[in-house]
């Protein structure tokens, strides 16, 4: 996690900052598509992220993902992410569109029913670390000289089969 921080403060310190430079927020609530190993699940999620514009066409951002949190039936899973990204943006009077590259480190837990000892009904359980590949689609839509509202696609991909669409909605602000 540190590593994830100190990279995005070295990043945003090695561009020439854009004399119109602004740092932003941002919240989002969306609807996440999960798989990881043999487990697959789907469900609400949410996102937190900061960022700031590094040159006129490029922003940093750094954030978390909540990629999972299910704890129904016999089957518990949970995975949340940091990640690191670069957008690149193109605009227009309306809003911002912005695709994003990054990196992310993943920790997915959980619980599921062993298959070979069904009388006990004990649990296998598991904490994993895996890094991934972020690439994401968005516009942010302008309601006001600060905000925005954000409609975004990230899609995870990375180690021990980890794959997550998530598609968000959320507001973006500038200060």
């Amino acid at each position: 996690m540190k590593q994830l921080v100190v990279g995005f403060i070295v990043l945003v310190a090695s561009f020439n900052v854009h004399s119109a430079s602004t740092s932003y927020g941002v919240g989002s609530i969306g609807y996440s598509d999960f798989e990881f190993t043999s487990l697959d699940d789907r469900g609400l999620t949410y996102s937190v992220a900061y960022g700031r514009q590094v040159h006129e066409q490029w922003y940093a951002e750094v954030g978390y993902l909540n990629l999972i949190n299910d704890s129904g039936g016999d089957t518990e899973l949970n995975g949340d992410a940091l990640y690191l990204a670069l957008l690149g943006k193109a605009n227009n009077q309306f809003g911002e569109l912005y695709y994003k590259l990054g990196i992310a480190n993943a920790d997915i837990s959980g619980k599921s029913s062993c298959g070979n000892d069904v009388i006990t009904g004990d649990a296998c359980s598991f904490d994993e670390g895996v890094v991934a590949g972020i690439i994401g689609l968005g516009f942010d839509y302008y309601v006001g000289l600060k905000s925005s509202v954000r409609f975004e696609y990230v899609y995870l991909s990375g180690e021990d089969d980890l794959s997550a669409h998530l598609m968000s909605v959320g507001f973006r602000y500038k200060f």
